[in-house]
């Protein structure tokens, strides 16, 4: 079986232990040789600043080509459009296009297919957009859903990054229903690795994301985010990938939470190479 290609998604460190926690982050996870690195987006003030600042210095400093997250809330079309160039300017040639929680700004941003069509016309960015195989919680429908993640596809994004689930049944249904809607651009699925399992629950209920009963089970009587909790994960991550390999899928996007052991052990017990040979596999983080 051929190895899947795999993404990482981090998020901009708040403090500079986290900063330092984040810079060993990506030194163990660039030895799975990704194809890119993603950061999330913080669009207020000096939060956005700095999520720019984190950006822009992996840009520099990493192996690895970094996607920038961005969202069209929160900006004006040419506010928008200066970020997209100092992108540019930085080197970052890759962006993940998102709507953001926030109302789009008047006069702004229509909506992501429009956000993907303004970024075009600054560079030849490579852009990811989102999906969402459970349906995006303020969809219609499913097909409703579907017909605005063509619009985004066909605007120019070369990809969709998917929510992540539980079920591989999720996904797939999700990938034949996208298919009869003429959708011909690369899904790939979200996979998150639980780390701590009431946490996961919380986020997912606020999210869309179901967490199936069969968890539940599993996790009873465990610790959150004990040692226990983080090998259950692993445990079910690896099955998740396993499954959705052997129904084709040949790219894999991982939400790492910034805590990249268990991405990194999911990785190892996937039979995926290091870049380098020698280098052994690193142990779980308490």
């Amino acid at each position: 079986m051929t190895s899947p290609v795999l993404s990482f998604e981090f998020f901009p460190p708040k403090t500079p232990r986290m900063e330092r926690t984040l810079w060993r982050n990506i030194g163990q996870l660039e030895m799975l040789k990704p194809a890119f690195f993603s950061v999330t987006y913080w669009a207020l003030g000096s939060e956005r600043d700095h999520s720019l600042e984190t950006v822009f210095n992996m840009q520099r400093e990493c192996h690895v080509p970094v996607a920038a997250h961005l969202t069209a809330a929160g900006h004006t079309r040419a506010s928008l459009l200066e970020l997209a160039a100092r992108f540019k300017e930085n080197g970052v040639q890759r962006v993940v296009a998102l709507r953001g929680d926030a109302d789009l700004t008047e006069g702004g941003i229509n909506d992501v297919a429009d956000m993907v069509q303004a970024l075009r016309t600054v560079a030849d960015f490579d852009i990811s957009v989102a999906a969402y195989p459970e349906v995006h919680p303020k969809a219609a429908s499913l097909e409703a859903d579907l017909k605005q993640l063509k619009g985004k596809l066909d605007a120019g994004a070369q990809r969709a990054l998917t929510q992540y689930f539980f079920d591989p049944e999720v996904f797939l249904r999700f990938r034949d229903a996208a298919v009869k809607a003429g959708i011909e651009q690369p899904l790939v699925p979200g996979i998150l690795p639980v780390h701590d399992f009431d946490k996961v629950q919380a986020f997912s209920a606020r999210c869309g994301a179901t967490v199936p009963a069969r968890l539940n089970r599993v996790f009873e009587g465990t610790v959150a985010g004990s040692q226990e909790q983080k090998k259950l994960g692993i445990e079910l991550a690896v099955d998740l990938c396993e499954k959705l390999m052997a129904e084709g899928v040949n790219q894999l996007h991982f939400y790492t939470l910034n805590i990249p052991s268990l991405t990194f052990e999911v990785a190892h017990q996937l039979g995926l190479p290091l870049a380098w040979d020698e280098q052994p596999y690193l142990k779980i983080a308490a």
